[in-house]
């Protein structure tokens, strides 16, 4: 008899994001850290992001963004198909700094995911946002240039 790959995985408890009946419970990049490094901030690269945000604004929970560019223009992200009503944008300010904004949208479980342009960061900083995301249920994703 032979194993599809679909019983092979199922039997491997593991997932195939496109296949409904194989998800799990939690979202599958819950609890994960996504860096995406950028050459420069030119439009181009922001761009390229489009896709990644369009889909990750379609789940139900809030969408947080910390400390967007300044040039992501609204057009490009109903162009985009982004759902701009499930965006929460977090700026720091005096009392809180980029960091502290996504550690807290991260472990909250209001939103699925947080995308962040922190700036530098070290080890202590990416086990604390690691901690966050699984704590809420959460997905990080920081954008830094390179």
């Amino acid at each position: 008899m032979q194993t599809t790959i679909f019983e092979t995985l199922d039997n491997q408890n593991s997932t195939i994001p496109w296949v409904p009946a194989l998800q799990p419970k939690t979202p599958v990049m819950a609890g994960k850290i996504t860096e995406i490094i950028l050459q420069d901030e030119d439009e181009y690269n922001f761009q390229l992001l489009m896709p990644l945000l369009a889909q990750l604004s379609k789940d139900d929970r809030w969408f947080a963004w910390i400390a967007p560019p300044k040039k992501m223009p609204r057009a490009w992200l109903l162009e985009a198909g982004i759902d701009i009503n499930k965006i929460m944008v977090l700026q720091p300010d005096q009392e809180h700094n980029e960091l502290e904004l996504a550690t807290k949208a991260l472990q909250t479980g209001t939103c699925h995911a947080v995308i962040s342009w922190p700036g530098q960061l070290d080890e202590t900083d990416f086990e604390q946002l690691q901690f966050a995301a699984k704590r809420g249920q959460s997905h990080a994703i920081l954008i830094r240039p390179r």
